[in-house]
C-alpha cells in the first residue's frame, strides 16, 4: 500500500483499515516506509470500525455513495411531504340536534343505564361487606337505586362549588359552616354511607389479571359515548394528565411538571377547545411492554381516526421516527417535538449550532422533516406535513419569525392543558384510600362535566362557564322529578328534607304509649320487664318514619338532628 501527499502526481484509490481501537484526536504515521515523514491526522470513535481515508484530489462526486440505500439517508429540506390522505373527516356534534338542556349533555355520556348499573353494584358490594362486618352504622344500610346514585354525584359536585375542610361540616349546625343545601338532599350519615359503599364491579366476578377490572365496564362505556357524539378535526393532540392520589397502588406515577406530582397517569387524546376524545389509564408494566410503549400509546388511541387524513402532535415523549412511519401508513401526519437521543436522527442536526432565530432542517427521502430552531433555547422538532417554512407572529407587540412547524405545534399542543385546567376550576375530588374511587370522580365529574359543557356550547352558541354549568347540572341530579319515583318506603324516608312529630288524636289516658326509643334502651339496660315499667308512655309519634313510632320529644329531636 502506498500513501502519498496531496501535491503529488498520483492518487489515492485504495482504503484503509484501521480494524483496532483508537482513541480520539491521535496523530498515527501511516506509510508503507518506517522512514516516511508523510503524516495523517485521523479522528476515531470509541468503538471497532473500519475507516475510508479519500484523498484531497479524489473529488466527493468520484468517490462512490454508499448512503443512497439506506432508508435514513437525510438531505437538505425539498418540500417533498409525504403524501398522505387530504383530511376528510367531518368536524362537530351529531345525533344530539334535539338536546337542549344541560342534564341532556349529560346524560349522553353518563348514561341512565349507568346510574342504574352502579346503584345495583353497590347493593350487591353493600352485602358482602355485611356479610363479613357488622356495625351500628352499618346495619343501618337500606339498599339504594339509580336516583340516590345521582343525588351522591350531585353532592359531591356541589362540594366542588362550596369547599369546606372535611365532609360532616357541610351538615354542621355551627354558625360558622352552616349550610341548608346538603341537608335538603341527603341526610349526613346516609351520604357517608353511600360514599363508603360506592361500587361498579361485582367482585366476585374480577379478573385478577387486570388491575382496572374495578372499573373496567364504566371505562368502556366512557370511551363509547365521548367518541360517538364529537367527530374530531383535523388536527388532535395526544398527551398525559395526572389523577392526584398519594394512596398505595402499584401503578402510581411521579410528574415533575405537574402541580399534583404523585397519581395515576391518564393519557388524553383531545382537541380544541379541550374535549377529550379518547383516554387510556396507565396501569403499569402488567400488561405486557409492548402495551405501555410510546409509540403502542398512540396507536391504541388513535384506532378510531386513521386514514382520515388527521394531524397528530404529541411532546418528545412519545414522538419518534418509527412512529412517524408507522402513521404515514395509516394517512395521518405527525408533528411535535424530539428528544435528541431518539435513533435514527442524524447528529448533524442535534449538533449543530444556531444563534437566536436560526433554522435547520434535513429531510427524508419519505418527507420525514426533522428541524432545529433557536429560541430562548434549542428546540428539535419532527413533522411529516412541513418543511421550513415561516410566518410572521406578534409577541408582545413585536412581529417575530417562527418555523410554520412551531405555530401550528403551539396551537394544537394546549388542548389536553386546557382540558386539565377546566376541570380544576370547582374541582370535586377529595382524599380516598380506593384509588378506583378516585378515578371514577374524576372521569364522571371532571371529564364528562367538561365534555358536556363543551357540546352545551357548541350547540347552543352560548358561552356559559363551566361554574355556571356545574350549579345547572347539581340542581338536577339533586332536585330532578324522578328522584322519588319508584323508591320503597325506607328510601323514600331518606329523602324527606326533615321528619313532623304529630299528637295522636283522642283521650291521652286511651292513645298513649312507650316511646319506641326509651324502651329500645331499657331494654338492653334492665331486660323486658323493667323497661315496661320505665318506659314512660307519650302522645306523640313521628309522621314520616316506618310504622309511625311513639317518640317523646327528646328523642325525636336526637333522631332527627341524624336522619
Amino acid at each position: 500500500m502506498e500513501i502519498q501527499d496531496a501535491n503529488s502526481s498520483s492518487s489515492i484509490s485504495s482504503e484503509i483499515e484501521i480494524p483496532f481501537r483508537i482513541k480520539r484526536s491521535r496523530r498515527f504515521i501511516l506509510s508503507s516506509d518506517e522512514t516516511s515523514d508523510e503524516t495523517f491526522e485521523v479522528t476515531a470513535r470509541h468503538r471497532l470500525k473500519s475507516r475510508r481515508i479519500v484523498s484531497s484530489t479524489e473529488t466527493e462526486d468520484e468517490a462512490p455513495n454508499i448512503t443512497d440505500d439506506l432508508p435514513d439517508q437525510w438531505i437538505n429540506p425539498r418540500g417533498n411531504q409525504p403524501s398522505v390522505l387530504p383530511f376528510i373527516g367531518t368536524r362537530g356534534i351529531t345525533l344530539v340536534d334535539y338536546l337542549c338542556a344541560e342534564e341532556e349533555f349529560y346524560l349522553l355520556f353518563v348514561t341512565e343505564e349507568m346510574f342504574e348499573d352502579i346503584a345495583e353494584q353497590t347493593n350487591i358490594y353493600a352485602m358482602q361487606v355485611l356479610t363479613q362486618k357488622r356495625s351500628c352504622r352499618l346495619d343501618k344500610w337500606i339498599p339504594t337505586n339509580k336516583s340516590e346514585i345521582k343525588k351522591l354525584f350531585g353532592l359531591l359536585i356541589w362540594m366542588g362549588l362550596v369547599k369546606l375542610p372535611e365532609i360532616n361540616l357541610y351538615w354542621s349546625k355551627d354558625p360558622i359552616f352552616a349550610q341548608n343545601f346538603p341537608p335538603s338532599v341527603m341526610p349526613r350519615n346516609r351520604f357517608e354511607i353511600l360514599l363508603r359503599m360506592l361500587h361498579f364491579v361485582n367482585n366476585e366476578n374480577a379478573n385478577p389479571e387486570d388491575r382496572l377490572t374495578k372499573m373496567r365496564p364504566i371505562i368502556d362505556k366512557l370511551k363509547e359515548n365521548f367518541a360517538k357524539y364529537y367527530d374530531p378535526p383535523e388536527m388532535i393532540c395526544i398527551d398525559e394528565s395526572i389523577i392526584p392520589f398519594r394512596g398505595r397502588v402499584v401503578f402510581k406515577q411521579y410528574m415533575k411538571q405537574k402541580k399534583h406530582r404523585y397519581g395515576v397517569k391518564l393519557f388524553k387524546l383531545c382537541f380544541k377547545p379541550g374535549y377529550t376524545y379518547n383516554f387510556q389509564i396507565y396501569c403499569g408494566q402488567q400488561s405486557g411492554k409492548e402495551r405501555t410503549t410510546p409509540k403502542a400509546v398512540v396507536m391504541t388511541l388513535c384506532q378510531n381516526i386513521f386514514d382520515k387524513g388527521h394531524t397528530l402532535c404529541v411532546d418528545n415523549w412519545y414522538s419518534s421516527i418509527d412512529l412517524a412511519e408507522e402513521l404515514i401508513a395509516r394517512n395521518t401526519h405527525l408533528i411535535g417535538t424530539i428528544r435528541s437521543n431518539r435513533k435514527r436522527i442524524p447528529k448533524e442536526v442535534v449538533q449543530k449550532k444556531l444563534r437566536r432565530g436560526e433554522i435547520y432542517a434535513k429531510e427524508r427521502k419519505d418527507g420525514i422533516t426533522l428541524m432545529k430552531w433557536k429560541d430562548k433555547r434549542d428546540v428539535l422538532l419532527v413533522s411529516t406535513k412541513h418543511s421550513v417554512e415561516t410566518a410572521v407572529v406578534n409577541k408582545k407587540g413585536y412581529d417575530v419569525v417562527k418555523p410554520k412547524l412551531v405555530i401550528d405545534y403551539n396551537e394544537v399542543k394546549s388542548s389536553v392543558d386546557v382540558s386539565d385546567q377546566m376541570a380544576a376550576y370547582s374541582n370535586p375530588l377529595r382524599k380516598t384510600i380506593k384509588w378506583y374511587k378516585k378515578v371514577a370522580f374524576e372521569l364522571f365529574l371532571n371529564t364528562s362535566v367538561i365534555n358536556a359543557w363543551i357540546l352545551f356550547n357548541t350547540q347552543q352558541h352560548s358561552s356559559i362557564s363551566i361554574v355556571e354549568f356545574r350549579k345547572r347540572l347539581v340542581n338536577y341530579l339533586c332536585y330532578c322529578e324522578d328522584n322519588n319515583n319508584n323508591l320503597s318506603p325506607e328510601i323514600a324516608k331518606t329523602s324527606r328534607k326533615r321528619h313532623e312529630i304529630k299528637k295522636q288524636k283522642g283521650k291521652a289516658v286511651n292513645v298513649r304509649k312507650r316511646c319506641a326509643s326509651c324502651y329500645k334502651k331499657n331494654v338492653k339496660q334492665y331486660g323486658t320487664e323493667v323497661a315496661r315499667q320505665k318506659t314512660k308512655r307519650v302522645v306523640t309519634f313521628c309522621s314520616d318514619c316506618p310504622n309511625k313510632p311513639f317518640l317523646c320529644i327528646p328523642c325525636f329531636k336526637k333522631i332527627n338532628h341524624y336522619l
